[in-house]
């Protein structure tokens, strides 16, 4: 038999941890709730089961809100046992919970509550495979807790400043802070002890009365209390996952770039993938979209990614962008193509379908005569934070536009669906009209804006072109020269875009440069003690200068998941390792070793791992799945699945 979970009506679990999560920000003592519409649960659901009992058994219904049960249309309560006969059978169970979102559990001896089951909020006609997590088992288990891990963390030093007693933990953490307070006392946060010890600047405080605490999770390396506090231990918050990437190499400083890369992905891997565990705390699509590849190069936690995918589509009808921002809802259309190509889950492309087409019709819909991303009231034109001219239609929203026109004929030709000539023929469309309006073919470049006579060129657009394959190889070859390595043209400050421009550059054999960027980009955080890499770094800066950022002294996030590249890049383009068909029943492994002499990686795909390892111009393979092909110095060979292969 089956084991039993906790089963919802699907999307339900995401929207209602989405709510809990987007309402937990907090700065200077107010409460902020998320900028964008958050779409509410289904309060009333219905679940429904046909089975069949092999001999006399029983069922005990358990619900988390109000409920009755119907076995072949007899009604009973919940959680009472109720003696069934051998044969066929219909199960209903008629729920609402007005506090949370209806979810019901099976216990039986010959039945259990599964995916099988039909949810629906309504008409059976409607009626949906169920949702569920595999965290939750046991008829106890509550499932508006999210199922973290908590592990205790202790001061590694104390210390009495001006502004009262500070404690650092050593490391970036998010943790419940507890503590036995004697007298009232004000509890200032700080991911550096600048940020802990100013108060009228910290971003994160609470006052509390006398007694023993255990507050909120937050984050924090240091904190000050102002009045002396006893006991002072953390409780370290973090997702159950398991890391399944490695990476050496003959640089050490490297070795550690990627370790702290991972802690910090981690700890902005939670109920979604988050932006920074400090500052927001919240989904954002643009973030979440390069986490799906960090966490696929890392953890390989596809039920992350799709609670996150599930989160940011919310349910239509579609008011607005995604986060309010044009780029981020095609993000979100060309995030759900590769997830599908990475992972071959077509059960939850089905469910999430209706939820993609709303969406991209909302998108459609908001463009201007031509077919071209516009802005609208509302609407936030983002890119990233660069000085690029967003005066009229901006050609990198266009290019992201073209490849979700694509992933949308991907998708429908997954599922089957007739309509896949119409998104292409939109994608032709549009491609056609970038390079008549954006093309500069005396700079070889795609310009920002057409329509305001600067014809500035930034890095944005071509990057996209490249990464997309909107041009040929020749093509993105030569605009490597024109634009990527071309010091006239602004630099990217973020780590975010950086993260792009050092994937078109890997994309095109260029890995020194990205290799090189690590050592001084990445490595330039270390060098100023961080435990965890930030939202931007700039080298110019000195001091606290570092942490400010939205005109707040410490706004700037010091644990922002897009910090988290290298994770990708190493795996990716160093190791090789790249799915070639769905589901990756074939992926190449195709190793760059760049400026390092020597390495070696463990690299997730599939279901399986691949080991990658350089050392004195010998290459040597293994997998522990079928369907790999390893490309060495311009020729292929075949990858046995548990077979080592080496090459010199």
């Amino acid at each position: 038999m089956k084991q039993s979970r906790w089963i919802w009506y699907p999307g339900d679990y995401e929207i209602y941890h989405s709510l809990l999560l987007h309402s937990r920000r907090e700065e200077f003592g107010a409460e902020y709730p998320s900028m964008w519409t958050i779409p509410n649960v289904n309060p009333r659901v219905d679940f429904y089961c046909q089975c069949e009992f092999e001999q006399d058994g029983y069922i005990t219904m358990h619900c988390n809100g109000k409920a009755y049960v119907l076995v072949d249309g007899r009604r009973y309560p919940m959680r009472r046992r109720i003696d069934v006969k051998a044969g066929k059978h219909n199960i209903q169970v008629v729920t609402i919970n007005p506090d949370a979102f209806p979810a019901i559990y099976c216990e039986s001896d010959q039945l259990a509550s599964d995916s099988s089951w039909t949810a629906t909020p309504g008409t059976l006609l409607y009626g949906v495979p169920a949702g569920d997590e595999p965290a939750y088992l046991s008829p106890n288990d509550d499932v508006t807790v999210f199922p973290f891990n908590y592990t205790e963390v202790k001061p590694v030093a104390i210390s009495e400043t001006e502004s009262g007693m500070l404690y650092d933990f050593g490391r970036e953490l998010f943790a419940k802070l507890e503590f036995d307070a004697p007298t009232e006392t004000g509890i200032y946060y700080g991911e550096t002890a600048e940020e802990a010890c100013d108060h009228p600047n910290t971003l994160i405080f609470e006052n509390v009365g006398a007694g023993s605490h255990s507050l909120v999770p937050r984050a924090f390396r240091y904190i000050t209390s102002t009045a002396k506090i006893d006991n002072v231990k953390a409780q370290l918050e973090l997702l159950p996952v398991e890391y399944k990437a490695k990476f050496k190499c003959d640089r050490p400083e490297v070795e550690k770039i990627f370790e702290i890369c991972t802690y910090t992905f981690h700890l902005n891997s939670r109920e979604f993938l988050l932006d920074g565990i400090k500052r927001d705390r919240w989904c954002w699509s643009g973030d979440a979209y390069q986490s799906y590849m960090v966490n696929d190069y890392l953890f390989a936690d596809r039920a992350l990614n799709r609670r996150t995918i599930t989160a940011l589509y919310g349910k239509p009808p579609y008011m607005e962008h995604i986060n309010h921002i044009n780029d981020y809802s095609s993000l979100l259309i060309i995030g759900t193509w590769e997830y599908y190509f990475t992972t071959g889950d077509i059960d939850f492309i089905r469910f999430i379908w209706p939820r993609v087409k709303a969406l991209y019709e909302f998108i459609v819909s908001r463009l201007d005569e031509n077919g071209l991303v516009v802005a609208r009231p509302g609407d936030w034109i983002f890119i990233d934070w660069s000085d690029i001219d967003k005066d009229g239609p901006v050609c990198a929203e266009q290019i992201l536009l073209w490849q979700a026109h694509n992933a949308m004929s991907w998708l429908a030709g997954a599922l089957g669906e007739d309509e896949t000539s119409v998104y292409t023929e939109r994608a032709d469309k549009l491609k056609e009209l970038i390079n008549e309006k954006y093309w500069d073919n005396e700079r070889f470049a795609y310009i920002d804006s057409f329509t305001s006579g600067r014809h500035n060129i930034t890095r944005h657009a071509n990057i996209f072109a490249i990464l997309y394959d909107f041009v040929d190889r020749a093509t993105a070859d030569k605009l490597v020269d024109t634009v990527l390595e071309n010091d006239s043209i602004t630099k990217i400050t973020t780590p975010y875009f950086e993260l792009y421009e050092l994937m078109a550059l890997c994309k095109l054999g260029h890995i020194e440069y990205a290799q090189n960027m690590i050592d001084s980009y990445w490595g330039g955080m270390l060098k100023l003690g961080a435990t965890t890499i930030w939202e931007q770094y700039d080298p110019t800066q000195s001091g606290i200068e570092h942490y400010a950022m939205y005109g707040n002294k410490y706004g700037k996030s010091l644990c922002h998941a897009w910090g988290s590249g290298p994770v990708y890049l190493l795996g990716r383009y160093c190791c090789g390792v790249y799915p070639t068909a769905v589901g990756a029943s074939e992926f190449c492994v195709e190793p760059n070793p760049g400026i390092y002499k020597e390495f070696s990686g463990v690299v997730p795909i599939g279901d399986g791992l691949v080991k990658v390892a350089y050392k004195d111009g010998k290459l040597t393979v293994s997998a522990d799945i079928d369907g790999g092909t390893v490309v060495w110095k311009g020729q292929k060979h075949k990858l046995t699945k548990n077979v080592e292969l080496t090459i010199k």
